[in-house]
């Protein structure tokens, strides 16, 4: 069983997902506003992110996702994660669902850089991207303030890299 390191950033504490963190994930993941620009579009239950947490997250060494909480109010911000395809892969894909009560206040990118920081440092990655669905104006937006440029569109998704 694996557990994702320990990231501070200067307003939050980035620690690593757990089962007891189901309400919270399922709440962000069920908003049909994010969900619609998903892979696989629909509202998830909280007995299947458990199942997905027990049954595949906690054993998948190429991912790792991490529970945002500032430091200060000790509140929740929003989930951060990274995967790879392979443990070996130069390149790791970045994920963010964000509390839409701290949005346009930062957080999000604070969080997304040190994940990435992270990324740079201890997996032998050269580049993140981020898989966006190209109706998603205000995540492309975030994504190129963070310095990524478009690398290609496969059907419904863009996919926006950059260099570590």
């Amino acid at each position: 069983m694996k557990s994702a390191p320990l990231l501070k950033t200067e307003r939050m504490i980035l620690r690593g997902i757990e089962e007891g963190d189901a309400d919270y994930i399922v709440t962000l993941r069920s908003n049909p506003d994010v969900y619609k620009y998903f892979c696989y579009p629909h509202k998830i239950t909280k007995e299947e992110h458990i199942e997905w947490f027990r049954n595949q997250y906690i054993w998948d060494e190429r991912r790792f996702d991490w529970m945002a909480i500032e430091k200060t109010g000790m509140k929740p911000v929003g989930v951060f994660g990274i995967k790879r395809d392979c443990k070996n892969h130069t390149s790791a894909e970045i994920s963010y669902l964000l509390a839409p009560k701290y949005g346009g206040k930062g957080y999000a990118c604070e969080a997304v850089r040190g994940v990435m920081g992270f990324v740079a440092e201890k997996w032998p990655c050269t580049s993140c991207i981020a898989e966006i669905h190209v109706d998603n104006h205000a995540s492309i937006r975030f994504a190129e303030k963070l310095g990524f440029t478009l690398w290609g569109i496969h059907g419904l998704f863009a996919q926006y890299g950059r260099a570590l």
